[in-house]
């Protein structure tokens, strides 16, 4: 029975560690933070905090998803990403705040911020020109 046991817990831990983040879910991932941005500026612009709640509760679920290419895990890429992941969430609570005290100003200049790292990242990681 022991055995039986082992070998099920075993299989179990084999088989999670198949699954691995791929090119396909980070895209979905991406396009989500993307479609995360468009709600929360508009909703600044239409001066709808809910739309702008909503975006930032969805960029903040996509972004902690995010990961780096395992091959660029030897170099600063990992470690830049994670960061950039914490300032979005950083700045996305910040335009909440902002938003939701009706100070619209300071909420377009944290949406800027946000908007950076995504810039910064993508110059990066993504290797932008």
């Amino acid at each position: 029975m022991k055995k039986m046991m082992a070998s099920l817990l075993v299989l179990g831990s084999m088989t999670l560690s198949l699954y691995a983040y791929s090119d396909s879910d980070r895209i979905v991932d991406m396009q989500t933070m993307e479609l995360s941005m468009v709600k929360i500026q508009k909703g600044i612009l239409y001066n709808d905090k809910e739309m702008v709640i909503k975006g930032i509760e969805n960029l903040k679920q996509a972004s902690i998803k995010v990961e780096v290419d395992k091959k660029q895990e030897m170099d600063y890429s990992a470690e830049f990403a994670k960061k950039q992941t914490e300032n979005i969430i950083k700045y996305a609570d910040k335009v909440k705040a902002s938003i939701e005290a009706n100070q619209k100003h300071a909420a377009t200049t944290n949406y800027t911020k946000v908007l950076n790292q995504c810039v910064s990242c993508h110059n990066k990681i993504r290797k932008w020109n």
